[in-house]
């Protein structure tokens, strides 16, 4: 009974996890369809795999872009 409660919880958690990093990642997608060639979509998801979806980009707000936004020409 112990090993089965203990089997739900972890694929509870994987779950979330695994959530946590789509919505993570549709945010990336979203972020570059606005912004284009701008942002490093890449990156962006590769943080998302990087930190388990917790590093979540939001479009509407730039501390959460930083080092994700580039200027093509200097």
């Amino acid at each position: 009974m112990l090993y089965s409660g203990l089997i739900l919880a972890v694929l509870l958690v994987s779950t979330v996890s695994s959530a946590r990093i789509g919505v993570c990642i549709r945010n990336c997608g979203q972020c570059k369809q606005m912004f284009g060639h701008y942002f490093h979509g890449q990156a962006c998801a590769e943080s998302c795999l990087a930190s388990k979806g917790f590093n979540s980009p939001d479009c509407n707000n730039p501390k959460t872009l930083r080092g994700l936004i580039v200027r093509l020409y200097r």
